[in-house]
């Protein structure tokens, strides 16, 4: 039997949680252990498993797509990661950047806007690039269930760009349902 766990009865009258209730062991439950001077308890979590009849998709078609050099940083980490099952892209403005990418699928957008050097870091420029290679980036997504979109928040193509591939992506999406 233990008491408000004390494993000794006879603590029981000196301890400041004297109680006139014992309480069962077996009602005290399995994850909670007393431990030390302050008498703390710890959820210990119990392990168990569940039966599912979840099996995976093969078929499904899932691109990861780098816009600007944060995003491209991205898709190289999750490649060199060994990340497989899933289309990676590049998209950028700077054409130099692209060269450097891991990705299977780079897409340089902005060839005439920018000359592939990039935006400056202007988010205005990195719109208007994504916008004049809509064409480009639809065909790329074409035929995707799945699109994740990595882009870093702080440059002018992935600042720029990544709403517009991101609104794309929807209207791709949203074609083959």
């Amino acid at each position: 039997m233990a008491i408000l766990g004390l494993s000794n009865p006879a603590e029981l009258a000196s301890s400041s949680l004297a109680f006139s209730h014992r309480i069962h062991s077996s009602f005290i439950p399995k994850q909670c252990f007393f431990t030390g001077v302050r008498r703390k308890s710890f959820y210990r979590p119990q392990r168990f498993s569940i039966s599912s009849s979840f099996t995976p998709m093969d078929s499904a078609k899932i691109k990861v797509v780098g816009v600007g050099g944060g995003g491209n940083n991205a898709v190289n980490r999750m490649i060199g990661s060994g990340l497989q099952g899933v289309d990676f892209y590049a998209i950028n403005t700077d054409a130099q950047a692209l060269v450097q990418s891991a990705a299977e699928n780079p897409l340089q957008i902005g060839e005439l806007l920018t000359r592939g050097l990039g935006t400056g870091g202007n988010p205005l420029l990195g719109e208007q690039a994504a916008e004049e290679s809509k064409e480009a980036i639809a065909n790329s997504l074409k035929g995707s269930d799945m699109v994740f979109i990595t882009a870093g928040m702080g440059g002018g193509t992935g600042s720029g760009a990544a709403p517009v591939v991101a609104q794309i992506a929807k209207e791709a999406g949203s074609g083959s349902n």
